[in-house]
């Protein structure tokens, strides 16, 4: 897994940009009062991580938290031995960073282009005690997480690769309509943000594993591949059905949408 150290651009916030912002309408920002919203907007700062460098290290003074605006995060938590292994991938609008915890208890590194709005954590803790509808979004949000990583710790435990595979291709379809990509409810299209050894590292698989399920989900029309990372999705939901995943497609959109 090659990441390197952080290289990152800050700049103020632009309100302009703040009106067709996806963290305003789906976010952390969506839980101030619609008259107030300028008070985030005040302490924020946008950040962009080039793909593959780190935004935090395991261990790290949690000094800062983030919204994730475009792009995707690959959180990274390394054992006592040194090995580095991939835990999970944040998509807009997530909320990176635990406020509770004086340190980060994973890294996180841009597995493509990241954008974020960071806040400062003293700004931060003071505008969620004027406003507990900001901790109760955070409240909201972690339980949705907490639920995801548990049908994710069901799926690793009980499903064949074959059904890994396509859950982890279903996942990022999902969430794919997140980010800009051409994806539809009935379709999706988008560019994997992992290598193939980082999904078989995701998935506890082995490379080998990863690249021969692929293959027999195109073979059999699952999916399309174009190049080394570009993949259509022509049909979602038979895509799920091979998947066997119900409860996380559901909780996946409950994750990005505080309407379900």
């Amino acid at each position: 897994m090659r990441t390197i150290p952080t290289a990152t651009t800050e700049r103020f916030i632009s309100l302009g940009r703040c009106d067709i912002c996806v963290s305003r309408q789906r976010g952390i920002c969506s839980a101030m009062p619609g008259d107030q919203r300028e008070r985030i907007t005040a302490i924020a700062r946008r950040r962009t991580v080039p793909a593959n460098h780190y935004i935090f290290r395991d261990g790290d003074e949690a000094v800062s938290f983030a919204s994730i605006l475009s792009g995707v995060v690959k959180l990274i938590k390394t054992t006592a031995n040194g090995e580095q292994h991939i835990i999970g991938l944040m998509y807009a609008p997530e909320f990176l960073g635990h406020t509770f915890a004086s340190q980060h208890r994973f890294s996180a590194a841009a597995a493509t282009e990241v954008e974020l709005c960071t806040y400062q954590r003293a700004s931060f803790s003071r505008l969620a005690i004027e406003f507990p509808q900001l901790e109760r979004w955070l409240f909201e949000f972690t339980v949705r997480e907490l639920d995801l990583c548990r049908d994710w710790t069901l799926m690793l435990g009980r499903k064949s690769s074959y059904e890994r595979v396509a859950s982890l291709l279903l996942m990022i379809a999902r969430r794919a309509r997140y980010i800009g990509s051409m994806t539809t409810a009935e379709s999706a299209h988008f560019e994997l943000p992992l290598t193939r050894s980082e999904l078989a590292d995701y998935l506890g698989l082995t490379l080998e594993t990863v690249s021969r399920k692929i293959s027999r989900l195109k073979s059999k029309g699952l999916i399309e591949l174009r190049g080394t990372r570009e993949v259509i999705v022509p049909d979602v939901e038979l895509l799920a059905s091979i998947a066997n995943m119900d409860s996380c497609a559901s909780d996946d959109r409950k994750l990005l949408d505080p309407n379900n």
